[in-house]
């Protein structure tokens, strides 16, 4: 930082990638096992709400530092106080709309009991390697969770709704 909290001017160009969390891949929706897909099967919903993040470079690359946000609802199907949710962070370089790499995550959210609603803030760190004095700014990250192909489904027809 310069002297009155600017950035100095060697980093002050120096960007964050964008990062996105992927509308079909937003929310999540779990049912009891069986066949049944109304109101009365669902264990619990969760939503990635929102995220917040910094950037740090380094001389062989930059750490993008993202708070990740998830809000989840409990259903009337779900047994105990806890659901499990998995979600990923993917990392597409300039250019490209396919990741270049993909970790997937899981947490587990605790439902106190009375409450209907409960969350979690996820500490992520996706590194991107660049040559010294490269730009991270064309660099894409995507957040979401990682669905099942029914539940991909699920999500589109709400969408369509």
């Amino acid at each position: 930082m310069g002297l009155n909290g600017a950035p100095q001017a060697s980093t002050a160009a120096y960007a964050c990638p964008k990062v996105n969390i992927v509308r079909d891949l937003q929310e999540v929706t779990q049912f009891r096992n069986g066949g049944g897909r109304d109101l009365t099967d669902i264990t619990s919903r969760a939503a990635l709400a929102d995220f917040s993040g910094h950037c740090d470079y380094a001389d062989d690359g930059v750490t993008v530092n993202v708070n990740l946000y998830l809000v989840a609802e409990r259903g009337p199907a779900l047994q105990g106080n806890e659901a499990t949710y998995r979600y990923f962070v993917a990392v597409a370089k300039p250019g490209e709309e396919s990741p270049a790499t993909k970790s997937e995550f899981e947490t587990t959210v605790t439902f106190e009991p009375g409450k209907a609603r409960s969350g979690s803030r996820e500490e992520l760190a996706p590194r991107i390697p660049l040559p010294k004095d490269a730009n991270a700014k064309d660099w894409k990250i995507f957040l979401g969770f990682q669905l099942t192909p029914e539940q991909l489904a699920f999500n589109r027809a709400q969408m369509k709704q």
